[in-house]
């Protein structure tokens, strides 16, 4: 039977809802936290918690936490917040890019296959509570639905590669799709070849901050490979504005790739939470930025689409005849 994988158990997929395809909830330490600072650390689940619910006032369903191993991923917090608040949450497993990983982590020590079996075990048996964080592995009863691998600004760097391989060889041999980190959207056609060499299949491949890179051509090149596209970068002012965002959806739409299409909003420090009196918070693609594609000539039925149906179809589990 067809499932999607959340941390308090599989779900039947027409449960989804409208989904946030990318984000982060809570880190508690972790490499992102040291090398960017404590803005990124993000411990209280209370503040989550608060989050979430901003998150459901505006019809929110299901969210994909996407912090991997050793970025203070935490699935015994995200086993709490999830039950406390009746949302959906995916967890994630796999690894950020290089350069937040000290040389004397384990990423750079293991080879290809030993980091699949560790990758494969986070899906199968449970994340590790310590989060591979010493000798001792304990098993939590919440499982990854998704694996994570990353790349650098317009580099893939060794590291990343053998994150990506690793990432393919255990999606094949689990069926959860691999969602990547694209740092400015950039080395997507070269960081598919190399997941589809390795076993990953199109259709179970997602691209994350993709809209980072709002070049029409390249997303057409990219969505021709099959896979799916996060646009993830409402309100990053920082980035882009919404209009670029939004006229971005407006053309991959109307060159046919709409069932291709996600949101997520990838909120991933504390100043980006209305709870840490920051924003723009949980509530902003769901209340603010899809009323505006409705405004803008996008219709309902293809806002569903990225929200709920073709979130359906990206995070189903393929080993269950997706």
């Amino acid at each position: 039977m067809a499932f999607i994988e959340t941390v308090l158990g599989k779900i039947d997929p027409s449960n989804i809802g409208k989904t946030d395809a990318h984000d982060h909830l809570i880190r508690k330490g972790g490499v992102e936290v040291i090398t960017n600072g404590s803005d990124f650390d993000m411990p209280n689940e209370n503040k989550a918690l608060e989050e979430l619910e901003l998150f459901k006032q505006v019809g929110g369903n299901t969210l994909v936490e996407m912090t991997p191993i050793g970025s203070g991923r935490s699935i015994e917090s995200l086993r709490e917040i999830s039950a406390k608040s009746g949302v959906n949450i995916i967890a994630t497993t796999g690894f950020h890019k290089s350069e937040f990983y000290d040389k004397s982590h384990f990423l750079w020590k293991y080879d290809t296959e030993q980091l699949a079996e560790l990758l494969v075990a986070d899906v199968r048996d449970g994340i590790d509570i310590y989060d591979y964080a010493g000798p001792i592995v304990k098993r939590s009863e919440g499982r990854a639905g998704v694996i994570k691998a990353a790349c650098s600004l317009q580099s893939i760097t060794t590291v990343e590669k053998k994150e990506l391989r690793a990432a393919a060889i255990a999606s094949n041999i689990t069926g959860a799709p691999v969602s990547l980190h694209l740092e400015k959207g950039t080395m997507a056609l070269e960081a598919i070849d190399i997941l589809l060499e390795n076993g990953a299949k199109p259709n179970n491949i997602i691209l994350g901050h993709i809209d980072r890179n709002p070049d029409y051509y390249y997303h057409e090149q990219i969505a021709k490979r099959g896979v799916f596209l996060i646009y993830d970068g409402a309100a990053r002012v920082k980035y882009y504005t919404d209009e670029v965002i939004a006229r971005l959806i407006e053309h991959m739409v109307e060159a046919g790739f709409e069932d291709q299409l996600l949101m997520g909003a990838d909120l991933g420090g504390k100043s980006y939470f209305r709870s840490y009196e920051g924003g723009p918070g949980l509530g902003y693609n769901l209340g603010i930025f899809t009323p505006r594609l409705l405004t803008s000539g996008i219709s309902q039925q293809t806002v569903d689409k990225m929200l709920i149906h073709n979130a359906r179809r990206a995070f189903t589990n393929k080993k269950a005849g997706a």
